[in-house]
């Protein structure tokens, strides 16, 4: 086995989890901070349906997980910018008046 894929194999099991927790940590938002409300009936229902699709098939799982994937990141990048209109606001307000 040469050097460098010693070397890189190596690397991969020591900090492998380190790179994992870091990359789920980016895409993925923080847990909220209040509680969250008890899904409805509808919400649980369709929590079954798409975990029906979900386990069905690798395509199924693919779309579900995907549609999850891409619903957290545009919750984070909302919120983000909800937050940035804030920060300017405040800065607005703290600015003199000429």
């Amino acid at each position: 086995m040469p050097l460098i894929s010693r070397l890189l194999s190596r690397m991969a099991r020591q900090h492998g989890g380190k790179l994992i927790h870091r990359t789920v940590g980016r895409f993925m938002p923080a847990p909220p901070e209040a509680p969250v409300a008890k899904p409805g009936v509808a919400s649980t229902l369709a929590g079954a349906a798409l975990m029906r699709v979900a386990t069905s098939s690798v395509p199924g799982a693919i779309f579900v997980g995907g549609g999850l994937v891409a619903k957290a990141l545009h919750e984070r990048r909302k919120a983000k910018r909800e937050a940035g209109r804030d920060a300017l606001s405040v800065q607005v307000a703290k600015s003199p008046a000429k």
